[in-house]
């Protein structure tokens, strides 16, 4: 929904952490059940805009939070 919005106003190249694909497995690593919308790459929700990411040092902590979030 981000990425959408983001395009439709025309706000520019989009920089990410961690994509939809990270998540999506994760989640299923971690046990946890997907989430409730379809997880859809960026470049296919907003696919004129300019895309950074995801990015390889800083996604460990992201799947951190997603962790502590999750399994406590």
């Amino acid at each position: 929904m981000c990425a959408a919005a983001h395009a439709w106003v025309g706000l520019g190249r989009i920089v990410y952490v961690a994509s939809a694909a990270q998540l999506s497995s994760w989640l299923r690593e971690m046990g946890v059940a997907p989430p409730p919308v379809r997880p859809l790459p960026v470049t296919e929700v907003a696919p004129g805009v300019r895309v950074e990411g995801p990015d390889l040092e800083l996604a460990p902590r992201v799947r951190a939070l997603h962790e502590r979030l999750h399994l406590g």
